[in-house]
């Protein structure tokens, strides 16, 4: 999975129903196919036009997106009236979901951008605090990259092989869109570990040195093991998953963001390891991480697309 370069191949991929996935009608392997030579065609086409038409168009459908999806409104609201502090009804939160879409809207056409110029992509990356990044690997002991869904998380998929010289693995959903990018992942030179892969079949692969991609802020299964901490202006439940695989693995907690600063223009920026060494330290590890995750959002407000529930604590609850 993530050996470096020059080391033993992956293996052969198991399909879907070998690993226990039997997706609904129409969101199977053939329909993954499908989505993925749509997404080539739009990577082909993306890369190849100008960066401001690319931006108009952003703007454009990620305007469209925000009026016809009420739905995607109220999640995010739900989750950004916490980073605003007044509720998802106010009206700064709801101007903010505005921004927030319109932002993820960029998000998408610079990695189509991305996808087809990588080299363009990482000549114009700005880059904050990789020393922590190459300092952890060199202890040997491997390296988990964790970040929330904040930024171009997508992005980073090939910054592990170009800045660190380490061919990583990521761990993905394991559903159709997931199955669709697979290819252009590995391309950038990332191993594909679904989530429904067996945990310590993970942590046995960090042991070796090492790099795994993983996103923090949202959990996956039926009920993944949390931990209660201080998260924008509340409490939430926040996965336990990245502080325990550290500590199955011996290896350190890494937290890193990619975010926009521009038209096609991103930074990243890499914090300093955490060391989780006992059960009993994972939650000082993650609320470590939602720490940061709190002052990256203040500072990139409209880069936290949190689509999906957060499990907040209501207010006088223990």
């Amino acid at each position: 999975m993530v050996d470096r370069e020059g080391g033993e191949p992956a293996r052969r991929r198991r399909t879907p129903a070998d690993r226990g996935v039997h997706p609904p009608f129409g969101r199977g392997p053939f329909a993954a196919r499908v989505l993925a030579r749509v997404i080539d065609a739009a990577a082909f086409v993306g890369c190849r036009i100008p960066a401001r038409l690319a931006d108009a168009l952003a703007v454009l459908g990620g305007h469209l997106e925000w009026a016809l999806r009420p739905g995607l409104r109220r999640r995010l609201a739900a989750n950004l009236g916490h980073v605003t502090g007044r509720g998802p009804r106010d009206r700064r939160t709801r101007r903010l979901v505005r921004r927030t879409v319109v932002a993820e809207a960029h998000r998408s056409a610079d990695l189509l951008w991305a996808l087809g110029r990588p080299d363009a992509f990482v000549d114009r990356l700005e880059v904050h605090g990789l020393d922590h990044a190459r300092r952890a690997l060199a202890e040997g002991h491997g390296l988990l990259l964790v970040s929330a869904h904040i930024g171009g998380w997508e992005l980073a998929a090939g910054l592990p092989r170009r800045l660190l010289g380490v061919r990583a693995g990521v761990v993905a959903a394991d559903d159709w869109l997931a199955w669709a990018m697979e290819h252009a992942r590995v391309a950038a030179g990332l191993d594909i570990v679904y989530r429904t892969e067996p945990v310590l079949g993970v942590a046995r692969r960090l042991r070796h040195g090492g790099v795994l991609i993983l996103l923090g802020d949202h959990g996956w299964g039926p009920e993944p093991r949390r931990h209660r901490v201080r998260f924008c202006d509340a409490e939430a439940d926040l996965p336990a998953g990245p502080a325990a695989l550290a500590r199955l693995a011996g290896a350190p907690l890494v937290g890193f963001a990619v975010v926009r600063v521009g038209s096609r223009r991103w930074r990243l920026i890499v914090d300093p390891p955490i060391t989780v060494g006992t059960r009993e330290e994972e939650p000082t590890a993650t609320q470590r991480l939602a720490d940061r995750w709190t002052e990256l959002i203040a500072e990139y407000p409209d880069q936290w697309f949190a689509r999906f529930p957060v499990p907040w604590v209501p207010r006088g609850s223990r």
